[in-house]
């Protein structure tokens, strides 16, 4: 009766707005005219076809495990894949589960990476969170990216997605799942909320026993085993109820028209490697790059100084430029901006490379410097501040690349 009501929860959690927002919102031709589960079921008729499958899991620290002791195995994505591995198993299947969470980084960095840690991969299932750190992102780039993101997994491929959307600690749980829920509703994207769960299930006093100490970002091992039970459950529940092979339609790969635009369906991210300086003052080749990021392949390193007042300039071309940097106690700040080839000037935006809140660990970040309607060359200049934190003068600006996009030709 129990493991019922909580299955019947967790339905309730993922389908609750569906028929909501398709009575309220008026799509047109626009509308996508796929079921939620279409693309999970042609996924687990795989497994059960005994194929070898391939699950992704994209998103930040949350996604590594950040803060379960024993991260791959015990973090949420893992426990899940496990999951994943065991009914493969079952039905002779083989999985192949990869964790592509990179901690600290937003759906910005993911459409960066998408290529080398998605696409490469070719994945049959991805399990995406990226409501957490996406709530710190430009608010006028995350949800572009974000669905950038949705409709490359989508277009041209049978991949099914699962969005799992976590919240903060304390009431009233930010996240930005409101923003992210609607492009998923708009695709028929099934979702797993955990706060939405545990609310229509009355445990939301549960989540204090879900963090330690004054965390307040990322679960210990008893909340990455709760997230993990509840996308467990949401699974289980499609494949309980697979129906036989020739009757489960085939996934639309013609989407509807985007939400927001298909410029960052179409980027490009360029560093030290493959993007060389029209002048340089005095900045290296090099900069931080996550561990995790290193250990997953393709890292992007870009250009670091520590001399202020000193110049770096690059020649691009796109439609939307966006400038990637590291963040820390330990860096200092930096302005950044692009020029025409008229000589006009976009406005300069502030680099806020140096972070007091950030002590033996580095963030990441990214601030669109131009968002433009048409593809256009332009100069980007980086200049690195004269003025810095007390006993921060020798300390490096690092910038960790461009990132470059054009709507989709």
């Amino acid at each position: 009766m129990k493991k019922n009501l909580i299955l019947t929860l967790v339905l309730l959690c993922s389908f609750m707005h569906l028929s909501v927002f398709a009575a309220e919102t008026s799509l047109g031709d626009s509308y996508m005219n796929e079921k939620e589960n279409v693309r999970l079921e042609n996924f687990f008729a795989k497994i059960r076809r005994g194929q070898e499958v391939n699950v992704v899991a994209l998103g930040g620290s949350i996604t590594t495990g950040f803060a379960a002791k024993n991260p791959a195995l015990q973090g949420w994505a893992g426990l899940t894949g496990e999951w994943i591995k065991k009914l493969g198993s079952q039905n002779g299947a083989k999985v192949n589960f990869y964790n592509r969470g990179v901690s600290g980084t937003d759906s910005a960095f993911a459409v960066a990476r998408f290529d080398d840690h998605v696409q490469a991969l070719k994945p049959d299932l991805v399990l995406l969170e990226y409501a957490m750190n996406d709530q710190w992102l430009d608010n006028s780039v995350r949800q572009r990216t974000y669905e950038a993101i949705v409709r490359r997994i989508l277009t041209s491929s049978d991949c099914a997605i699962l969005v799992l959307f976590v919240n903060e600690r304390q009431a009233p749980y930010p996240s930005n799942q409101a923003e992210q829920q609607k492009i998923c509703e708009y695709y028929h994207v099934p979702f797993v909320s955990w706060k939405d769960c545990m609310e229509k299930a009355g445990t939301l006093s549960d989540f204090e026993k879900y963090f330690d100490g004054t965390e307040n970002v990322h679960p210990n091992n008893a909340g990455h085993a709760k997230i993990a039970e509840l996308l467990e459950e949401r699974l289980e529940l499609v494949w309980k109820e697979l129906p036989s092979d020739n009757k489960i339609a085939k996934p639309i790969q013609k989407l509807p028209a985007p939400l927001t635009d298909t410029v960052f369906e179409n980027v490009k991210y360029y560093g030290s490697a493959n993007l060389k300086p029209v002048t340089n003052g005095g900045w290296k080749d090099g900069s931080p790059v996550h561990n995790e990021w290193v250990s997953h392949g393709k890292a992007v390193k870009g250009w670091e100084c520590n001399v202020g007042g000193t110049e770096i300039t690059f020649e691009v071309e796109g439609s939307c430029i966006g400038i990637t940097y590291c963040e820390s106690d330990q860096f200092r700040d930096a302005q950044a901006w692009v020029t025409k080839e008229d000589g006009s000037s976009g406005p300069r935006v502030n680099l806020n490379c140096f972070s007091a809140a950030r002590k033996g660990y580095y963030g990441w970040a990214y601030k669109k410097l131009i968002d433009g309607d048409k593809v256009e060359k332009y100069t980007v200049h980086v200049i690195v501040s004269k003025r810095v934190a007390r006993g921060g003068e020798n300390k490096f600006c690092n910038i960790t690349g461009l990132l470059v996009s054009s709507p989709n030709p």
